[in-house]
């Protein structure tokens, strides 16, 4: 590829922006050893975004530092003119805990401890009424049996 092709082709601008591959990232490396016209196109690429994102930039207002930094202003200078006025502070009490875990309040532990108790006594009452159902089940599949053998000897 010619040197004024790939100046014209973008590759430059690309290389300049950051958007290039890593496949055309080195080989802008070994153009740019090959031809030293390059590394002064490259300069005044650089140059020329460097100059258009100063020109084109837009200052913030003046007030928006005030503004800014409006928060920060915790002087404990009286304002009002010696009147007490309530001051807008709000601490936050920070104690590292030590422990790797993470605490909870007293009534969770105590409204998950009940939830798990009755979990395993509606458990219990489910597992023992199913036997008690396949017990009475197989009660009445011996007395249906009981009862087809009397009738079936009957008409014997």
């Amino acid at each position: 590829m010619k040197l004024q092709e790939y100046i014209e082709n973008g590759m430059v601008e690309s290389y300049v922006l950051g958007l290039a591959s890593p496949e055309e990232v080195s080989e802008m490396a070994a153009m740019l050893k090959e031809h030293p016209g390059l590394r002064t196109e490259l300069d005044a690429v650089e140059r020329t975004f460097h100059r258009l994102s100063f020109e084109e930039a837009v200052l913030p207002p003046m007030e928006l530092r005030e503004r800014a930094l409006q928060p920060y202003n915790w002087a404990d200078a009286d304002p009002g003119g010696g009147q007490d006025q309530q001051k807008n502070y709000t601490f936050i009490n920070i104690h590292p805990d030590k422990k790797n875990y993470i605490s909870v309040h007293k009534i969770w532990k105590w409204i998950l401890l009940t939830a798990f108790l009755l979990f395993k006594f509606f458990l219990f009452l489910s597992i023992y009424f199913y036997f008690k159902y396949r017990q009475v089940e197989e009660r009445r599949l011996e007395r249906e049996k009981i009862r087809l053998e009397q009738q079936q000897g009957t008409f014997r």
